[in-house]
């Protein structure tokens, strides 16, 4: 009984969670292929080395209204694959240009795969926010 209603509750949060991001895509969503944005809570991270430390706020580009749902749903998958991520990162690597598009294409890839989704379905960009490396 309890796992039925626990199992009920959750597609009532997930229906819920669908339900307010398609009316912020209908309502406040950019047209044209813009698409919908999630801000994520910020990270701080040890680098490879552990003597610096990075923290970064991201903001994701979401392909679909439906996928800000599944990312607060796998927020835990995506946090985890993201400072998985930065933790093998060194402060050279990240202080380009260069190294902050690898970055973002490895985030945006990294989350995709926790999230169980492709670029057209899924995180179609990472935007940074701040990057403070210390």
């Amino acid at each position: 009984m309890q796992k039925s209603v626990g199992g009920i509750l959750r597609g009532c949060f997930i229906l819920l969670l669908l339900a307010v991001f398609s009316a912020n895509a209908s309502e406040g969503g950019k047209e044209g292929g813009e698409g919908l944005y999630q801000k994520l809570d910020p990270f701080t991270v040890n680098l490879a080395g552990l003597t610096q430390v990075i923290q970064m706020s991201i903001t994701l580009k979401l392909a679909k209204p439906e996928t800000g749902a599944k990312v607060i749903l796998y927020t835990p998958a995506v946090r985890h694959a993201v400072i998985l991520l930065l933790s093998e990162k060194n402060a050279e690597q990240l202080s380009t240009p260069e190294g902050k598009k690898r970055l973002i294409l490895e985030t945006r890839a990294a989350i995709n795969k926790a999230i169980e989704l492709n670029v057209k379905e899924g995180v179609a960009e990472v935007l940074l926010e701040s990057v403070l490396i210390q």
